[in-house]
């Protein structure tokens, strides 16, 4: 939201002014509907635990990544987490001889055992808690039929406007047998190996999500085009008239009460799909600063200062790798280019005067009331990241105004996030000088490291019990070493 129009509230930043419209998500089947309300009993509560794993079992893809296993091994919230790229790959229809089948091989093979056969994928768990019927899930009943998908397919009229002629896609319900064989069609790589689905396809994420997609909805894909709007010619960028994929997860990134948000609500199969969307996102700005290297051409300028640094002398060596330019987040030229200007201030105005920590509280009353019926904070990680950005602010325009700690010259900061997840920021201030000593009574005015006496300052002594101090540990707690 960026204000209000006569009394009528004005949104930007999800749709960039209602130039931005993706038809709605429908409601999932009846049966898994109610294995998503967390308060429709013991059996939804299981299902929503072990989601990612009941997804698997459906999913036609599967996932390649480095996932962090171990920082879920003790008592916080689950947090899902991945270190380098993540890709989706795709085999072929039929297993392997002597092996069992798995992701879309599932749908195809051997349709009679396909319970047993989901079960077999997943050979950590009891049969008795993956025990879900597929045909449920499905809605659909036990019956061989064939679809054919064959021209082009426009999409939406609004949105979709890219023709993909050269698609043609086939589902067959039933076993592929000697009875059969006739009307089906295979396409394998001849090694036998897997190909690796293209984040602009608009299958990619719903073949790997199945539970948050039950009805295959459309997902990005290049030549999305802007809502027609009477403030075209106010574009912050008028040669571009089609979505990016930043645009399109930007908005469903937002959370809509009146319709069903499968990136949002599903539990820790969204954190799954946020993190893999994420992904998705650097994989295309990483993929649109390789094909423009020659437009970075001042990145050309410093490669040679960075290649007679390392001693690269020949020039056949100089210009070979690509370059991250500042501007990319996480960059080795970012966090120069932000080191020295942490530097340049300090050489300005000397050492820093304050270091201020601030973190994310998960029961702030505005994350709260922001939560629907059986979600807890750690559920909604976009209510949480929103709403310490909006206190964040509000703490860096008090410390601006010179109203806490008297005016200042400048101040630094840097948003981090724990290891389960919460945000917090490290700030640092400086302070305008004054002809002052700063002695020990006006550092306590202002800092203070002891328990509020209860009688004198109830609230004060109520909130660092409940917040500054933390239970026994060692011996006494195990779990907290």
């Amino acid at each position: 939201m960026t204000g209000c129009n006569n009394q009528q509230v004005v949104y930007s930043n999800c749709c960039k002014n209602g130039k931005i419209k993706i038809p709605k998500y429908k409601e999932p089947p009846t049966y898994l509907k109610i294995l998503l309300d967390p308060e429709a009993g013991s059996r939804s509560k299981h299902f929503l635990q072990k989601i990612r794993q009941y997804n698997s079992m459906f999913a036609f893809t599967s996932m390649g990544g480095n996932i962090d296993k171990q920082i879920n091994d003790g008592e916080g919230p689950y947090v899902f987490r991945i270190n380098g790229q993540i890709h989706h790959r795709i085999g072929s229809l039929l297993p392997l001889p002597n092996t069992h089948p798995k992701f879309a091989e599932l749908y195809i093979f051997d349709t009679k055992n396909e319970i047993e056969n989901r079960i077999r994928a997943l050979t950590n768990e009891e049969p008795d808690e993956t025990n879900l019927d597929p045909e449920i899930i499905r809605e659909h009943k036990d019956i061989d039929i064939s679809i054919k998908i064959v021209g082009a397919d426009k999409g939406d009229k609004i949105q979709y406007e890219m023709p993909h002629q050269e698609e043609l896609a086939i589902l067959i319900v039933g076993d592929l047998s000697l009875e059969n064989y006739k009307r089906d069609i295979i396409v394998s790589t001849r090694n036998n190996g897997l190909r690796r689905v293209s984040i602009f396809h608009p299958a990619y994420m719903p073949l790997q999500y199945p539970l948050l997609f039950p009805y295959g909805e459309r997902g990005f894909q290049l030549g999305i085009k802007y809502h027609d709007t009477t403030t075209n010619s106010n574009r912050d960028d008028p040669k571009r008239d089609t979505m990016t994929l930043h645009e399109f997860l930007k908005y469903h990134m937002h959370y809509r009460p009146d319709e069903p948000n499968p990136w949002l609500c599903y539990g820790r199969l969204s954190k799954q799909a946020i993190v893999d969307a994420r992904a998705m996102e650097d994989e295309d700005r990483l993929d649109y600063i390789v094909r423009n290297q020659s437009k970075l051409r001042a990145e050309y300028i410093q490669g040679v200062f960075d290649a007679v640094e390392k001693g690269i002398y020949e020039a056949s060596q100089v210009g070979k790798k690509v370059m991250l330019p500042s501007s990319h987040v996480g960059s080795r030229r970012y966090m120069i280019q932000n080191y020295h200007d942490g530097i340049a201030i300090c050489c300005v105005y000397g050492p820093p005067d304050l270091f201020i920590t601030f973190t994310c509280n998960p029961k702030w009353s505005e994350i709260i009331i922001a939560l629907s019926q059986g979600q807890q904070p750690n559920d909604r990680p976009d209510i949480i990241v929103r709403v310490f950005h909006m206190k964040l602010q509000q703490l860096l325009d008090d410390l601006r105004s010179g109203y806490v700690f008297g005016p200042i010259l400048a101040l630094l900061y840097s948003i981090e996030f724990q290891k389960r997840g919460l945000p917090h920021v490290h700030i640092l201030v400086w302070i305008e000088k004054k002809e002052i000593e700063v002695t020990s009574d006006i550092v306590d005015s202002w800092i203070s490291a002891e328990i509020p006496d209860p009688t004198i300052d109830p609230l004060g002594y109520v909130l660092v019990a409940e917040h500054m101090m933390h239970g026994p540990c060692g011996h006494k707690n195990w779990n907290c070493p």
